[in-house]
């Protein structure tokens, strides 16, 4: 059986501040699992214990109690090490270096052999649409660019496990989603990638399990179909509604939106069956009915309270 690609049992971290004589606790008790080939979302407010998590499984520090396992392997390890590639949230490369000589730097620190990082590089360019800009100073490039960048030089050692901290921060739509197709076909090669994020609607995209922290705990973990689910309301679309159905719904508690292919009503799923028939013997067109899943923001607001900021801020 193959083992998982990262392993938290009973984990316990608390931080002492030595002048004071104070303990801080930064993550209580947390125990979960992610399967190899996942991608699995770490999402918790900030100060929820993300960061922490993080640099325990990158062997960054060591928790006070409880087991973590990095496939298969204690985290430091060099052992582990070699099977991880790792992009921090706040990172800075020589701005006045061109991508292959900083990977070239890089891979060296990796222990990649010269050989096989001259062959490599190229490859990892084109892989993060990077290619074309070989001649390019890194100070012109832009934030995606950078970026995608840094997640070639988390590839640049063939990881089996890809740790990515906040990969979209600050970055505008088009951004975004580079690095969101980048995520997507590490994925499809068969890739593990833990990442942490605020920008949820992404996480929604890209992600097969969810973990959610809170002031050190965890709070809720499952697959995105185990955590979201089927919702308690549905879409019913029509070809045409008149205004005194819709006045109708309205105060029944459903919402209607006209758009250009048809009108859009939400409504709660019991009623489904009693507006559809509703709607044929007035003479309109069923066009479909479908349930209207929850969303993750929904989920994460519910579960870490609406004090949240999912959008925002630095995490921890």
């Amino acid at each position: 059986m193959t083992a998982p690609a990262i392993e938290f049992r009973e984990v316990t971290k608390v931080y002492k501040k030595r002048l004071l004589g104070q303990e801080i606790a930064a993550l209580t008790n947390v125990s979960f699992e992610v399967a190899q080939g996942e991608v699995c979302a770490f999402l918790g407010p900030n100060g929820a214990g993300k960061t922490t998590s993080i640099g325990l499984l990158m062997g960054f520090h060591y928790a006070d109690y409880g087991e973590i396992r990095v496939l298969g392997e204690i985290p430091g390890d060099v052992r582990a090490k070699q099977k991880i590639g790792f992009l921090p949230e706040n990172f800075a490369f020589y701005k006045y270096m061109k991508a292959p000589a900083l990977l070239k730097f890089h891979a060296q620190l990796a222990g990649v052999p010269a050989e096989q990082a001259s062959k490599l590089i190229p490859d990892l360019l084109y892989k993060v649409k990077l290619n074309g800009y070989e001649g390019l100073k890194i100070s012109k490039y832009s934030r995606g660019m950078v970026q995608r960048l840094g997640i070639a030089q988390a590839l640049l050692s063939d990881p089996q496990l890809i740790v990515l901290d906040e990969p979209t921060s600050g970055l505008d739509p088009a951004g975004r989603k580079e690095v969101r197709d980048t995520i997507l076909a590490l994925k499809a090669a068969g890739k593990t990638i833990f990442l942490s994020s605020h920008i949820l609607s992404e996480v929604e995209q890209i992600c097969d399990r969810v973990i959610i922290v809170d002031r050190g705990r965890m709070v809720r973990s499952g697959t995105l179909e185990e955590m979201l689910g089927p919702g308690d309301r549905v879409e019913i679309v029509v070809d045409q509604l008149s205004e005194e159905m819709e006045r109708g719904f309205v105060e029944s508690g459903a919402t209607v939106e006209r758009k250009e292919h048809g009108v859009h009503i939400a409504a709660p799923t019991g009623r489904k069956r009693e507006l559809a028939e509703m709607l044929w013997a007035a003479g309109c067109d069923v066009v479909s009915i479908v349930p209207i899943r929850n969303s993750l923001e929904e989920l994460f607001l519910k579960v870490v309270g609406d004090g949240a900021k999912p959008f925002g801020g630095t995490p921890s």
